[in-house]
């Protein structure tokens, strides 16, 4: 018998996207008594709750505020797992399903209980044989970016060599070692509901970037994983915008997130060397004219209001830990790779410097 699935549809402002979107997931292979629909719209202002509202069949959270992608999806998360649902689904407002995507993707969760998220292969919506996300990774320093941005699927390779799948029609859905993930892209993710009840949904302290690693760290710090289904695939209308804000964010996020989840001695091995890598930061705020978010970014870190969250976390962080930091970081890398940020001096210089720095303190956390 399948388990019951809630998919959660984050709606900002997505209007032009909302008759594929919706399109896509009334043909999904999945029987229909046991899939529920939550659409969560964080105020959007070009018609898409008015669309919604005709829609038959969902369950309709309209909010009067944005409450940002972690506190928005967590409102159709939580309804979904008190309705019931085995896994939450969780879909970006400009992505779209292929058919199978659902079912790959809980076929592969159902053969292994230890598997606390699926990640969809996320393609281009408008070229979908590019890849957009096979996963997140995590940098050393803090980054989180998604892998294989910009790549063409059939030259993709795990660390074990090219996978396999080149259609969704490959035996390569099962599990397979090269497939565990440092977290899973919010953008098409599906989620254990029991694993969630254990660990916590995605945290709004962030509102936006960070929040889906900072969840998938905290799924393998329970003990369990994040893994990749070759053959559920989804289309995200992905554009990367060098949005001022989106820096703000993403910075702040970064340093929250190390400093929640680590233990004390291994931030302090690594505090040295997030310390010397902002003075390339602080460069690259000035360059790219968002040097005053990157210093609101220390005036926040800087709030008590931060450091009581941080406490916090930590302590929950101990409360669920089943693995050493050595487990953790063992996914993690030292190499800057996604695309908008390649570069000559990245790839000949930066990359081989960060390595040969993370081949030595990776032996040094326990």
């Amino acid at each position: 018998m399948l388990p019951r699935v809630a998919i959660v549809y984050l709606c900002y402002n997505n209007r032009k996207y909302l008759p594929d979107v919706f399109a896509s997931l009334q043909v999904l292979n999945y029987p229909e008594e046991k899939l529920d629909i939550v659409v969560v719209d964080n105020a959007s202002t070009d018609g898409s709750q008015e669309w919604l509202r005709e829609l038959d069949r969902i369950t309709f959270f309209p909010s009067d505020k944005n409450l940002g992608f972690a506190e928005g999806s967590n409102l159709g998360i939580k309804h979904a797992i008190l309705g019931g649902a085995d896994y939450v689904c969780l879909l970006n407002g400009d992505a779209k399903l292929h058919q199978d995507a659902l079912m790959e993707a809980v076929k592969l969760a159902q053969t292994d209980e230890s598997i606390g998220s699926v990640q969809s292969r996320i393609m281009l919506w408008k070229s979908p044989e590019i890849v957009n996300a096979t996963g997140g990774m995590v940098h050393f320093l803090g980054f989180g970016f998604v892998r294989d941005n910009g790549k063409a699927w059939n030259g993709v390779r795990s660390d074990f060599g090219l996978f396999a799948a080149t259609d969704k029609k490959s035996p390569k859905s099962d599990l397979t070692p090269e497939t565990e993930l440092a977290y899973a892209s919010g953008a098409a993710v599906l989620y254990r509901a029991s694993v969630l009840q254990q660990v916590g949904v995605l945290e709004p302290f962030y509102f936006m970037y960070h929040e889906d690693l900072e969840l998938g760290w905290r799924i393998r710090l329970a003990g369990f994983k994040n893994v990749l289904a070759t053959n559920s695939i989804a289309y995200h209308d992905y554009e990367f915008r060098r949005s001022i804000q989106k820096f703000y964010w993403m910075e702040r996020n970064r340093v929250i997130v190390h400093a929640s989840h680590l233990r004390l001695r291994n931030v302090l091995l690594l505090a040295p060397f997030m310390l010397v890598a902002e003075l390339g930061i602080l460069l690259f705020a000035i360059k790219g004219r968002w040097i005053r978010e990157k210093l609101l970014v220390y005036v926040n870190l800087l709030s008590p209001r931060t450091w009581t969250h941080v406490a916090r976390k930590r302590r929950e962080s101990r409360l669920i830990r089943r693995v050493s930091d050595r487990e953790i970081v063992r996914l993690w890398t030292a190499k800057i790779e996604h695309q908008e940020t390649s570069s000559p001096i990245v790839t000949s210089l930066i990359n081989p410097t960060l390595s040969a720095v993370w081949f030595v303190l990776k032996r040094l956390i326990s």
